[in-house]
């Protein structure tokens, strides 16, 4: 892994936290996630010298590209469950795989739809010549559609291969500090 997909994923996993648009025992609607997501991403790109363009090169949800134009990372992010047949952002990523640095694909699943998810995501990107970092938050369905959010989990997939990278609460209250600091990486 190069230190510029390790400072993406450091940036992503920290800033997740950063004005979360929720309070505990508050549940938020998709638009409200969707900015969320679409503001971590600005922040982390401003942070490693790049800027964020929206809807950009064929609807890409947000291209971040460097002042020369080269281009970071294309990302794509969607509420709906990643093991849906109609969640085809990893195939639209893997179009342009060859345009970027490392492609980024944020998404949700039930936990117990984790092996389902990384089997797709496998399957497609074997494919790729570039490699994705795929961030996916886990959840528990919860009454009126409104989700439970578990885990932040970072995975690297990198010439037919995946790691996960980390792993971390996805509720900025459900952070234990004393055993996140003592935490080592996902080997």
């Amino acid at each position: 892994m190069k230190r510029v997909e390790r400072d993406f994923i450091c940036l992503f996993n920290c800033l997740w936290y950063q004005d979360f648009p929720v309070f505990k025992g508050e549940y938020i609607n998709r638009s409200n996630w969707t900015i969320h997501v679409g503001l971590v991403i600005r922040e982390c790109a401003k942070l490693m010298g790049a800027r964020t363009f929206f809807e950009q090169h064929g609807r890409t949800d947000a291209v971040l590209k460097y002042p020369d134009k080269q281009i970071l990372t294309f990302v794509e992010w969607e509420y709906i469950q990643a093991d849906k047949d109609s969640v085809n952002e990893l195939d639209k990523l893997l179009e342009k795989n060859d345009e970027c640095y490392f492609s980024t694909f944020i998404s949700y699943c039930q936990h117990e739809n984790i092996d389902v998810v990384m089997e797709k995501a496998s399957r497609i990107w074997s494919k790729a010549s570039r490699p994705l970092i795929f961030f996916l938050i886990t959840y528990e369905p919860q009454a009126k559609k409104c989700r439970n959010f578990l885990e932040l989990r970072t995975y690297f997939f990198s010439k037919g291969k995946r790691k996960l990278v980390r792993r971390q609460p996805a509720l900025p209250w459900d952070v234990e500090q004393r055993k996140f600091n003592a935490e080592k990486d996902a080997a």
